[in-house]
């Protein structure tokens, strides 16, 4: 029986924290005020449906390993550039700030309870950090203006692993105390020596096997995880309560290397930060005593309130002295300091293991901690926008444009808004034509837009609109998506008409513009003469048709007008040819063919004798041999009916695409699977871009089920080559 409560009480907790998890972020809201709500109803004293007691010893275990996990993933994602672009004011709040906040507090604390001064330390401490997962839903819901909304986000993130760093200092300090409290200096100095030196070898041995090359790509993630805790359990095996501290100095020193895998295992473990989180504190708030909250009574109200309305400000006013900020500025500031995930997990745990050493104290720690995050994260959560408005530190909603594609057509687009005096930022993974993009004059990002993080760039603080103009149009709906959850304005994706079918379009997000232009010919990289260009109300009117975009007195839009207003100021305008109509692909409407042919090999050999008639040049026998023998090593079949053989021949002086259609069932010799439409490449040697560009362009060609529907249901030749050159 005792052993089904544990399996009821950790499955409950771990389903019960992601499902919070989920509906904090649906609602835009602090999850952490969502995640301690849900567990202290579902704990023993509302519905007791999770009992962290059951857990007995493992309660402990269990939280000692997520706060560890934690602090690793903290370390990960470390910015060592953030502290070094960081602005003066921030850089005075990350020093002069923490001293005034950790001293105020500790003062507060002991004049109010009398607690031995170590401790009293140990407690403010908990309550340095401010909680980035806090304020960066707060920041997105009230816009404030740029240079707070900097200031605010960038201590969130940088002041965690030095909030952590002192209280791990301040907890190590306090145990290593005897009796009669008088400090054992040489304890201390041995569980911070050795948690630093077990935590840097650890770093710098898991930076050296990563680059190396030793563990698979596959096996990297959890062989860091899995180290992760090897190294906490290890430095806490030698010399007890050192492996915090070790597991934090090896997350910074592996983050700090910014090993080649770094990427990847940070998005997983900030996946698993976010799992761990919403176990942890559904068995936290579970656990939490409420009649402690009682029993310090008015004491621990008035401490709180002096941390907000004292220190805070004590804080920010000592900082920011000389600052060019108004008074204004600085008492918004002084109202914002929201605390987080990282605060209540390390008190909770400091309470457990100092609970277990005896310290009739150490409820307190958890009591003040959660007593400081509730009265922050309510008080200034619920009041922040009223204060912004009545101090008149709100900006407008966000005129500016983000671009994600920095290929010629992205940076055309960028220019025509540059020139309306409105902002944007370019982005993209592609680092030479980012290059271009500043060479250009726009404010361009080398970064992956599906995974950036948007607040640690303030360039896009200014940006409301998102257009995606990249060659991909499945990425272009996902980016939609995703940043239609960041951004205040409207998002845009380019894609081809008829790209969507009837049943996914009630699941697409943002609008679809330009699909009756062939762009993405122009969004490879180095492409030349986009026929894109600005046309301003003094050269001439355009025509209605070819305007892509229309600048006037409200703003700018992308639809295209019924006609030329009077009050328009510019437009960007496409310059339609015959030859723009077509797609890019290699192909002839003679080189596509309904076939009679039963076997693969004889399709094969009829598409070639094919090729010959339209280049003579060809020997039919070879390459077919050529091909052929590919075909035996490694099917050309990419899956759903498709085959690709492709091959380099100095038989043709350009690439040639030839595509077959069985009109009966054709079975691949590798696989034993069908084969529906072949699509046969040919391209010269020594022209390996323009061979690998074709391959990718036929491969979005048959990208989706939709398109590959309408593939099969062309009745003639004529009709498959319509549809191939339209998708």
């Amino acid at each position: 029986m005792h052993s089904n409560e544990i399996l009821t009480t950790f499955t409950v907790a771990a389903a019960l924290g992601v499902c919070l998890f989920t509906v904090a972020s649906f609602l835009q809201v602090s999850a952490i005020v969502v995640l301690l709500i849900g567990g202290v109803i579902a704990g023993p004293q509302v519905l007791g449906i999770v009992n962290p007691s059951d857990l007995g010893s493992g309660l402990s275990t269990i939280i000692s390993l997520a706060v560890a996990i934690i602090l690793f993933e903290g370390g990960l994602t470390l910015d060592l550039k953030g502290y070094r672009s960081a602005s003066k004011e921030i850089c005075r709040v990350l020093t002069i700030g923490v001293l005034v906040t950790w001293i105020g507090s500790t003062l507060l604390i002991w004049t109010l309870f009398r607690f031995d001064p170590a401790f009293c330390f140990l407690a403010a401490s908990l309550v340095i950090v401010t909680g980035p997962t806090v304020i960066g839903p707060l920041l997105h819901r009230i816009r404030v203006r740029e240079r707070l909304h900097h200031i605010l986000h960038w201590e969130g993130v940088l002041i965690d692993p030095i909030g952590v760093f002192i209280a791990l200092l301040c907890y190590e300090f306090y145990v290593s105390t005897d009796g009669s409290h008088q400090v054992v200096v040489t304890e201390f100095l041995m569980r911070f020596f050795a948690g630093a030196m077990f935590g840097m070898a650890f770093g710098f041995l898991l930076d050296l096997v990563m680059r190396r090359g030793w563990i698979r790509e596959d096996h990297t993630n959890i062989f860091v995880l899995s180290m992760a805790m090897l190294n906490f359990g290890l430095a806490d095996l030698v010399i007890s309560e050192s492996g915090l501290l070790s597991v934090t100095v090896a997350g910074l020193v592996l983050g700090s290397r910014k090993t080649p895998q770094l990427r990847s295992i940070v998005s997983y473990k900030v996946e698993l930060k976010d799992f761990l989180i919403g176990l942890l504190f559904i068995l936290l708030a579970a656990n939490l005593d409420l009649a402690a909250f009682l029993d310090y009574g008015w004491k621990i109200a008035a401490v709180v309130l002096g941390i907000m309305l004292l220190v805070r400000p004590l804080n920010i006013f000592f900082s920011m002295y000389g600052s060019t900020l108004g008074i204004k500025d600085k008492l918004f500031l002084s109202w914002i300091a929201p605390r987080g995930i990282v605060a209540a997990s390390m008190a909770s745990l400091f309470t457990l293991q100092l609970k277990q050493l005896g310290v009739e104290e150490a409820t307190f720690l958890e009591t003040f901690t959660y007593s400081v995050i509730a009265g922050t994260v309510l008080a200034q959560g619920m009041t922040a926008g009223m204060v912004g408005g009545l101090l008149g530190v709100l900006r407008p909603v966000a005129s500016g444009w983000i671009i994600v594609g920095a290929n010629p057509v992205g940076r055309k687009v960028a220019s025509f808004l540059k020139a309306q005096d409105i902002p944007v930022v370019v982005i993209d993974t592609n680092a030479r034509d980012v290059r271009v993009a500043m060479r250009e004059g726009h404010t361009a990002l080398s970064e992956d837009a599906m995974l950036m993080a948007p607040d640690a760039h303030p360039q896009l603080y200014s940006c409301g609109n998102l257009i995606a103009l990249t060659p991909n149009p499945d990425l272009n709906r996902m980016l939609c998506r995703r940043w239609s959850e960041i951004v205040e304005g409207s998002v845009f994706r380019w894609e081809p008409s008829g790209y969507e079918t009837e049943e996914n379009a009630h699941l697409l997000v943002g609008d679809k513009v330009w699909d009756q232009i062939p762009l993405n010919r122009w969004m490879q990289s180095g492409s030349e003469s986009v026929p894109l260009e600005v046309v301003h109300a003094a050269d001439g009117t355009p025509s209605p048709a070819n305007v892509l975009m229309t600048a006037n007195g409200r703003g700018v839009t992308t639809k295209r007008p019924s006609v030329v207003g009077n009050g328009d100021r510019a437009w960007l305008v496409y310059h339609a040819t015959s030859e723009d109509t077509r797609s890019t692909i290699p192909l002839s409407p003679s080189n596509v063919i309904l076939s009679d042919q039963h076997k693969l090999f004889d399709l094969y050999r009829e598409m070639i004798v094919q090729l010959q008639n339209t280049n003579p040049g060809v020997q039919p026998d070879g390459l077919l041999d050529e091909m052929w023998k590919r075909e035996e090593d490694y099917t050309s079949l990419l899956g759903h009916g498709i085959a690709l053989p492709h091959v380099w021949t100095d038989e043709v002086e350009r690439a040639v695409l030839i595509v077959g259609r069985p009109k009966t069932e054709v079975i691949c010799p590798l696989t034993n699977s069908t084969i529906e439409i072949v699509f046969m490449l040919i391209s010269p040697s020594g022209k390996p871009d323009e061979h690998l560009r074709n391959l990718a362009q036929i491969a979005k060609l048959v990208g989706t089920e939709a398109k590959r529907s309408k593939l099969r249901r062309a009745t003639s030749a004529e009709e498959l080559y319509e549809i191939i050159t339209s998708l």
